[in-house]
């Protein structure tokens, strides 16, 4: 019997994770085709020649020279149908839910024409996982998000103690399930023969929902880690930074209370860097002390506020994993979190990771003033939040992932 390499078939929409799973793939030769939606194709790039540069910018981000060229695939119809129904005001929660599929149909195609394997995203995976083939195909999944029954009953039970808060502007109440998800996103894990999560927290919730722990795995994401700056000056005052959408599940609803129950200094300030937020935490911001809102920020202006924040606090119902918390140590900012995310797969307090319970405003207040106290001008924790982040970088990332792969199944099979 002939060795070969194993050749997966990998699909989803966006730029998810900066492309690094079909480009750990391709390193190892082991790509067979990358199904997406927009993507910087030779022709496009050189038709946005004069183009302004915001958009030669975001075309830019959709590309990665490690993946051949020959092996992507794109779906222009389907990009051309979200954008379209964007533009009628339908729920992108819905939206994306109707279009994922085609994704996976594709990607099921794909494995059928050219007898290859699976390695597909949890909201790209049901229709390909569940097809008929000719072949066996190994299925393999990545599980980005906890399971949908923790994230429903987390985001119900919040819900009932802060009535006034939820993602309205998702289109989609607390705790209800988007048109026809169902088996899509709760069950797609029960057809996979390998399973990537990139926390033990998502991992943990698949093994309370069943799964079987021997197929999960835990390979936490990486990030391009930026040059300490050891001479920037540092900040007397206590400077708090929140990155993301401003809804429910991000808890920033919660950070809020905390920050107006707090003693702080009074030059103490929050910042908020939010493109969307909810209604109901947009009059949470109006009625707190010294809070600033930023609706989107470019790289180089977020990077100068990573720089001049003593903290960066997100207090999470529920992540896979938050890839911001890597983004802020990564720049040497200490992060406050909770234990439903991927903080502690990264570190602890000595890495300048700080935890409290999710929903916890009375811990989450204290805490505050406990960092208040220890982090302005103070280096130590920023070098050591910054060597924490070094740890992980996206080529650890792709070479644990291939390793996985390889040592899950065998090379050596029939065709």
């Amino acid at each position: 019997m002939t060795s070969i390499t194993q050749q997966y078939v990998c699909a989803f929409r966006g730029r998810r994770d900066a492309y690094q799973v079909p480009l750990a793939l391709a390193e190892g030769g082991m790509l067979d085709g990358f199904i997406t939606d927009g993507y910087a194709m030779p022709w496009l790039r050189a038709a946005t020649r004069i183009a302004p540069a915001s958009v030669r910018a975001k075309l830019a981000a959709r590309f990665d020279p490690g993946i051949p060229m020959d092996r992507v695939h794109c779906l222009w119809g389907t990009t051309v149908l979200e954008h379209f129904r964007h533009r009628l005001g339908c729920a992108p929660a819905v939206t994306f839910n109707k279009l994922d599929r085609r994704f996976s149909w594709a990607a099921a195609r794909r494995a059928e024409q050219t007898k290859s394997h699976l390695f597909l995203y949890h909201s790209y995976a049901w229709e390909a996982f569940t097809a008929r083939y000719t072949h066996r195909p190994h299925k393999v999944l990545f599980q980005y998000h906890p399971h949908p029954s923790l994230l429903r009953r987390l985001i119900v039970e919040d819900h009932a103690r802060h009535p006034g808060v939820g993602e309205s502007y998702s289109g989609v109440q607390p705790g209800e399930v988007p048109e026809a998800q169902g088996e899509r996103d709760y069950d797609a894990w029960k057809h996979a023969d390998l399973i990537f999560c990139a926390s033990t927290f998502t991992k943990q919730s698949l093994l309370e929902n069943g799964a079987d722990e021997k197929k999960c795995c835990v390979v936490p994401y990486g990030i391009e880690v930026p040059q300490f700056l050891e001479n920037q000056p540092a900040e007397d005052a206590f400077k708090v930074l929140f990155v993301g959408s401003g809804g429910q599940r991000k808890g920033l609803h919660h950070l809020l209370l905390a920050w107006q129950q707090a003693s702080l200094p009074a030059s103490s300030k929050l910042t908020l860097v939010c493109r969307v937020m909810d209604r109901g935490i947009e009059r949470m911001v109006a009625a707190s002390p010294r809070v600033e809102l930023i609706q989107g920020a470019d790289a180089g202006t977020l990077r100068d506020i990573y720089f001049a924040s003593s903290l960066f606090a997100m207090p999470s119902l529920v992540e896979g994993f938050g890839q911001v918390f890597l983004e802020a140590l990564a720049h040497g900012c200490p992060v406050l979190g909770t234990p439903n995310t991927g903080l502690p797969d990264l570190g602890n307090e000595s890495d300048g990771i700080f935890l409290v319970e999710p929903g916890n405003v009375r811990e989450l207040s204290a805490q505050l003033e406990r960092l208040s106290r220890l982090l302005p001008a103070e280096r130590k924790t920023r070098r050591a939040a910054h060597a924490c982040a070094s740890r992980f970088s996206w080529l650890v990332f792709r070479i644990k992932l291939r390793q996985k792969l390889g040592n899950s199944f065998s090379s050596s099979e029939d065709r």
